[in-house]
């Protein structure tokens, strides 16, 4: 069940490739919200892909390092705010809570890294719709 979570690496792609067809204004913001909503998710899947020789650790590696740092966060939270208990077992719709967390933490966090890339873009792009030398 959960490799299926790396089907949702799919809303940021097709984000990333509806905002450059549209040319939408705030293009990064999108895609860091996009980003920002199923990091924690597909990390968690990438994890579990280990067990497809050679491939599969790669992946698991990949989903290793990102779940360590996209996948406390939300546990961390609802662990300090006492929705979760220390020392037990997490059940499955505990883990959809934390991901839940972490979806709208990232969202957040990504988000203001698009818009301040989305900022820094418009303030290089002079009045005429150029890109400034440099």
């Amino acid at each position: 069940m959960s490799q299926w979570l790396i089907f949702l690496a799919i809303i940021p792609l097709s984000s990333i490739q509806l905002t450059k067809h549209f040319q939408v204004k705030h293009r990064w913001l999108i895609n860091g919200i996009a980003f920002g909503l199923v990091v924690a998710p597909v990390s968690l899947g990438l994890l579990q892909m280990t067990y497809i020789p050679l491939i599969g650790k790669l992946l698991g590696l990949i989903g290793l390092i990102a779940n360590l740092t996209h996948g406390s966060i939300g546990f961390l939270c609802l662990l300090g705010s006492g929705v979760l208990e220390l020392n037990s077992v997490i059940s499955a719709p505990q883990l959809v809570i934390i991901n839940i967390v972490n979806a709208v933490l990232f969202a957040h966090c990504y988000g203001l890294i698009g818009y301040s890339i989305d900022k820094k873009l418009e303030t290089e792009t002079g009045a005429s719709g150029h890109m400034m030398p440099v």
